[in-house]
């Protein structure tokens, strides 16, 4: 007896896309199932052509259903959506990318390791260096540029052709979920809510004159990653971690994200790497110190240099003052811009 399409989709749910902690069929990769007795067609449709990721799924595919009682037989198709959408009726109205010339993508393998602050603080540093410099909070679940910002009471508006303005802070053209949407309903997107609001978020806002947009991502590696990758073309990932094990283990997971998507990682960050206390002359390596240029190392991937832990640093996201505004004499705040000078040597 063939087995049902149910069942097949319970196993390829088991299946991870390459470099991410989603499996195929939730990520909307698996467009169809075909059942023919002992054969069974799988009709696969990824963000873009890699020949490396499709041969990887397609033998996760092959080797997983071929387990199955019944199944004799396992044929694997494997299409591109870009080039779907290119093959439409060239009179469609799918919507001009902003002409931005670098697309900053800020990341972390896990959460609670001070990526919005990394991200935010960065923006700013360049932003002393470079005219036209955007900040893109595309954390959907968790956004923080509002409060971070001093923003919290901005609202947007449109323009006459329906384009988002973003908001004008601190010299940076800034966006965020938290502008349009209340907290308790963005924890609840997921899928194609969170690929939508990617792509309006790149299409609908005025964006126009930016030169420099950098874009804090939610923590780990799902839709939002996927999302952003299919509709720009990410000039490179900055991973910020933490130097205790535990938050190292995900900087893989994280590179590995890039890695996937042919996106240049840029380099690491050890966020929290030390504490300086005015009466002690040795720095205290309270989550431990170093990991994160062990893990550059490692990986082959620039290490653009260490945060330290230091209240200023919360206080200032806390009260809409970044460090890098309230305090621009601080070492935390000359470590923001000693790795934007790294950004910008790796992009220009």
């Amino acid at each position: 007896m063939p087995p049902k399409q149910e069942e097949l989709l319970n196993i390829l749910k088991k299946i991870n896309y390459p470099g991410f902690s989603r499996d195929i069929v939730s990520f909307g990769i698996v467009k169809e199932i075909i059942i023919n007795d002992s054969t069974i067609l799988v009709s696969l449709l990824l963000p873009k052509e890699n020949k490396k990721i499709e041969a990887e799924i397609s033998e996760g595919v092959n080797n997983a259903l071929k387990e199955v009682p019944g199944v004799s037989d396992v044929q694997v198709e494997i299409g591109i959506r870009e080039q779907s959408q290119k093959s439409q009726d060239t009179a469609s109205t799918s919507k001009k990318l902003p002409e931005i010339k670098y697309y900053i993508a800020v990341a972390s393998g896990k959460g609670g390791v001070g990526k919005s602050t990394v991200a935010i603080n960065l923006a700013l540093a360049i932003s002393k260096k470079r005219e036209n410099v955007g900040l893109m909070d595309a954390d959907i679940w968790g956004p923080s540029a509002p409060i971070m910002m001093g923003a919290v009471n901005e609202r947007p508006v449109t323009t006459g052709n329906q384009k988002i303005l973003p908001i004008d802070k601190l010299g940076l053209k800034l966006m965020s979920i938290g502008f349009l949407v209340d907290e308790e309903e963005a924890v609840i997107w997921r899928g194609p809510m969170v690929h939508g609001a990617i792509k309006q978020f790149i299409e609908d806002v005025e964006w126009e004159g930016t030169d420099y947009l950098v874009i804090d991502l939610p923590p780990g590696t799902g839709d939002a990653q996927l999302s952003l990758a299919q509709t720009v073309p990410l000039s490179g990932g900055v991973i910020v971690t933490t130097p205790q094990d535990v938050a190292l283990i995900d900087v893989k997971r994280g590179i590995l994200m890039f890695q996937k998507l042919n996106i240049p990682v840029i380099g690491i960050v050890e966020n929290m790497s030390y504490l300086e206390l005015p009466d002690i002359d040795t720095p205290i390596d309270i989550f431990g110190r170093g990991g994160g240029k062990k893990m550059a190392e490692k990986f082959n991937v620039p290490y653009l240099g260490e945060i330290p832990l230091d209240p200023d640093i919360r206080i200032g996201g806390d009260t809409g003052k970044p460090i890098i505004e309230s305090k621009p004499d601080s070492k935390a705040a000359k470590a923001f811009v000693g790795i934007a000078d790294k950004v910008l040597d790796f992009l220009e």
